[in-house]
């Protein structure tokens, strides 16, 4: 009797044991993220740091109208293949992102919702054909809601949006109007803005977009306000700009565009800031900057150890992404 009576004390010594070990094991892991609060001296946000936010590359987000859910794609450092992701807001706080249920299998990019909520928009390789074969160049697809964790089958958007060359980051307005980028060679540099109007349930034929948005470098992402009256275009590489890539901005005043004006200081950075997207509200930017710490105010030696905890923290370089006010930014209209 004093034997089980022993083997029962041991067990549970054990069993508590193990159960602190657990604990401890589960409270260094939550404790093992830096802190980036002092590292980063930012006006725009950062989106759900370490969560949304974290050591991968991740760009072109879209908001459902609710707020509550997030579309955006996750990239391989290599850029050769990306796939998009969500998280949903529970009690305040982001959830562990999942890959959408019609990703993950090809490389998928650039998600776009409809200010509705009710389709989502991107661009993909995936097969056009049966034989599998994966396309040799990016085209814009898009899903139908089911419900709150289910898309419908992915569908090609026409041809004539979609050619034999790169089609991606589609963004749409309250119409149904659609503006994605193209690499086709009528443009003006390497990669130019197009609009396609949504008429009697159909896309008309994409237009170039003229030269107050177009030029001849590179303008790889764009994204529209619900009410299409605000456009925001990513340009690299132009003279005069913060950095690699910076978003810049165009009013519609009487049917037309203003000339693309920069965005500012305020988002644009020394690096590579890209993929704008505005809330369906029509009040908030969504984002991504390459924005790294602020190496010029290093107060102590890195060890290899607090090295390696910096390259898997949100600030190493890679894109995060980052949200800010319209209103903050005083645009010129």
């Amino acid at each position: 009797m004093r034997q089980l009576a022993t083997l029962v004390i041991l067990s549970a010594i054990l069993l508590s044991c193990n159960s602190k070990t657990t604990h401890n094991t589960q409270s260094i892991a939550s404790t093992n993220h830096i802190d980036i609060s002092d590292q980063l001296h930012y006006k725009p946000e950062m989106v759900g740091p370490y969560v949304i936010s974290r050591s991968h590359f991740e760009g072109h987000a879209s908001i459902t109208p609710a707020g509550d859910e997030i579309y955006f794609a996750v990239y391989s450092n290599d850029h050769a293949y990306s796939t998009i992701a969500y998280s949903t807001k529970v009690d305040g706080e982001w959830t562990e992102p999942e890959i959408a249920s019609f990703s993950g299998k090809y490389s998928d990019g650039s998600p776009a919702l409809s200010p509705d909520g009710k389709r989502l928009y991107f661009s993909s390789r995936r097969p056009i054909s049966r034989n599998n074969k994966i396309n040799a160049s990016n085209d814009i697809w898009y899903v139908e809601r089911i419900n709150t964790k289910s898309w419908g089958e992915p569908m090609r958007l026409q041809e004539g949006i979609n050619t034999e060359y790169n089609e991606f980051s589609p963004s749409v307005d309250n119409k149904g109007n659609l503006f994605f980028c193209s690499n086709r060679p009528e443009g003006f540099g390497d990669l130019d803005v197009y609009k396609a109007d949504f008429k009697e349930n159909n896309y008309q034929t994409p237009v170039l977009l003229d030269s107050v948005i177009n030029s001849k470098y590179h303008e790889g992402n764009v994204g529209v306000s619900p009410d299409g009256n605000m456009l925001f275009v990513m340009i690299q590489h132009k003279p005069g700009d913060y950095g690699y890539d910076d978003i810049h901005y165009s009013i519609k005043k009487e049917g037309k565009w203003s000339p693309v004006q920069n965005l500012g200081s305020d988002v644009n950075t020394y690096t590579y800031d890209f993929s704008p997207k505005v809330s369906p509200d029509g009040k908030t930017l969504y984002f991504s900057s390459r924005i790294n710490r602020d190496f010029s105010s290093v107060d102590s030696t890195y060890t290899f150890e607090s090295f390696t905890s910096y390259l898997n923290s949100p600030l190493n370089g890679l894109g995060n992404i980052y949200k800010i006010d319209l209103n903050q930014l005083n645009l010129k209209k």
